[in-house]
């Protein structure tokens, strides 16, 4: 486990994930330089992950007879993904860590696919992952490295992309299963579409990436690639408070 001088030692890791519509958690340790997933727990409920967060860590926590205090660290997935279930998990980490006074980190949520389908795919990886109506976050990886930065593109465009700078690669995501048939003509080129059990991280993958991460007491900072649609209708729901749009802006500013 990485870290300077924060490292959960050898107390379990609790690690999070709400990137999309699946929550996820996974409480584990390292044990021979190999994850030991102790306990986990998934729930596919898009829109109500509140409900099931904190529930959800208290129910394995007492499952295994441990304490809040007994955890070493938490790790969560801070994004790219649906802005509400960042804002969720990353708050529920910070309270539990700020209860116990334990370090966080936080996780990027293509490379832990990618990661994943690197154990299936020794060419290139294009990670799909569903950005919104018709857009998508798309990154390229080969043998687990990233060959550029997370961008939000339209899935037309990101085919586009995909054909053009790769050839026989492996194909996964959400954004695959929330486009259906834009990315069919990949498969028809040679491409392989991997199928949706490649569009979440395994308990052992999210662990795994907790456990080799390095953790701190800063706040974990989501991975907001794309403006969110306050941002982009910024001028017209400022005129719907009566807000000229420079005044929106600042006290947008001076909020983040």
């Amino acid at each position: 486990m990485t870290s300077a001088d924060c490292s959960p030692d050898t107390k379990p890791v609790l690690a999070l994930n709400c990137c999309e519509e699946r929550l996820q958690m996974v409480l584990g340790t390292e044990d021979a330089s190999s994850p030991q997933v102790l306990a986990s727990a998934e729930w596919t409920v898009p829109g109500r992950a509140v409900g099931f967060i904190a529930p959800g860590i208290q129910s394995m926590l007492s499952a295994l007879g441990l304490k809040p205090g007994d955890i070493g660290g938490v790790a969560c997935v801070r994004g790219p993904g649906s802005f509400t279930g960042l804002r969720l998990i990353l708050a529920a980490a910070a309270g539990f860590a700020a209860g116990v006074n334990i370090p966080t980190t936080g996780l990027d949520y293509l490379p832990l696919l990618a990661g994943q389908a690197a154990t299936v795919h020794e060419g290139s990886i294009l990670v799909v992952t569903y950005a919104r109506r018709g857009q998508v976050y798309l990154q390229h990886f080969r043998q687990g490295t990233a060959l550029g930065p997370t961008e939000a593109m339209r899935a037309t465009d990101a085919v586009e992309s995909i054909r053009k700078n790769a050839v026989n690669s492996a194909v996964l995501g959400s954004g695959l299963r929330k486009n259906p048939g834009v990315f069919d003509v990949l498969a028809e080129e040679g491409h392989k579409l991997l199928p949706p059990a490649f569009d979440n991280p395994s308990s052992t993958a999210l662990l795994e990436a907790a456990l080799n991460a390095t953790f701190d007491f800063e706040d974990i900072r989501p991975r907001y690639i794309r403006m969110s649609d306050a941002e982009e209708n910024l001028e017209t729901f400022a005129a719907k408070r009566g807000l000229s749009p420079e005044e929106a802006r600042k006290r947008l500013h001076d909020y983040e």
